[in-house]
């Protein structure tokens, strides 16, 4: 029965990671549960497939904290004319970005399903609603509050660019995403 579960766990999570085409995301500031993360100051640079050269302020934000599964997603999107949609989507597992320790997190896109863990896909596409270039990155997270309760991360991916067949190569694509969310009162 363990198996069977961590197994639905896996699937689940792949599916959830990826970038999801034709998939209709929610509002961020209309409340789910309590549970959606009120997201500001998105920013998104880089290259995704295809799609290069975005740089500015995100055109799109949404994230989600489930406390009682113990799971993060952000997505920080920025389309931009003439170029398509870049995404980067922020996924972390077995804890809550609000409790993650502040400082540098690394992750990488080799990295297997652990208890606690960071993973990043870094996609593009025509337009928001169309992305066809999906990849899983390696990089690093970097969180820093300040003193008026506000938590700010960044995250810098790097993946291998991919051929015509789909197939990674030796030269590198990057990219950079930046938002900020109100931490939670202690209490």
């Amino acid at each position: 029965m363990k198996n069977i579960l961590l197994g639905a766990c896996t699937a689940g999570l792949t599916f959830m990671v990826g970038c999801v085409q034709d998939y209709n995301y929610t509002d961020p500031t209309e409340s789910l549960a309590g549970a959606n993360m009120v997201l500001a100051d998105g920013y998104l640079a880089g290259d995704f497939g295809d799609r290069t050269g975005f740089d500015g302020e995100a055109t799109g934000l949404q994230g989600n904290i489930d406390r009682q599964y113990e799971n993060t997603s952000v997505n920080v999107v920025r389309e931009q004319r003439g170029v398509g949609a870049g995404m980067v989507i922020l996924h972390i597992s077995g804890n809550t970005l609000d409790k993650l320790a502040q400082g540098e997190h690394t992750f990488s896109r080799d990295e297997g399903l652990s208890d606690e863990a960071i993973y990043v896909n870094v996609c593009g596409g025509q337009s928001a609603s169309a992305f066809d270039y999906d990849q899983p990155a390696s990089g690093t997270l970097t969180i820093e509050d300040s003193p008026n309760g506000l938590r700010t991360v960044d995250i810098q991916t790097e993946a291998p660019r991919l051929d015509r067949d789909g197939n990674p190569t030796r030269d590198m694509e990057e990219s950079q995403a930046s938002f900020t969310f109100q931490l939670p009162p202690q209490g």
